[in-house]
């Protein structure tokens, strides 16, 4: 005669299905189909996608910065730069530094 064991019902299907990501979301998706921008100083894990390319898409800078803070994310410019041609005081003019956003890889997939 076997003993008895207590049968357990089957694990709910909910516990070890993966968590979809938040419903469609535009920014996300206009964000990701963006190209990144390859910096050498972001940290690593993030992406850097410019200002001026989510300009070009269509999108509100404001609504993506917003967007971008509240998923771990910054914003940040880059360096104003000018160069030196030849010798003497000949300098070609700063050119504006560009402001790009820092976001978090997994906040993208």
């Amino acid at each position: 005669m076997r003993p008895t064991v207590a049968m357990r019902p089957p694990p709910a299907a909910g516990i070890l299905a993966p968590v979809p990501k938040k419903n469609a979301d535009p920014i996300r998706k206009l964000l990701a189909n963006c190209t990144p921008t390859l910096f050498m100083g972001n940290p690593a894990g993030t992406v850097v996608i410019m200002e001026s390319k989510v300009v070009e898409a269509g999108a509100d800078p404001e609504e993506v910065l917003a967007w971008v803070r509240e998923h771990g994310g910054y914003p940040d410019k880059s360096f104003a730069t000018s160069t030196r041609r030849g010798r003497g005081p000949t300098l070609k003019p700063r050119e504006a530094p560009k402001p790009y956003y820092v976001i978090p890889e997994d906040e993208l997939t």
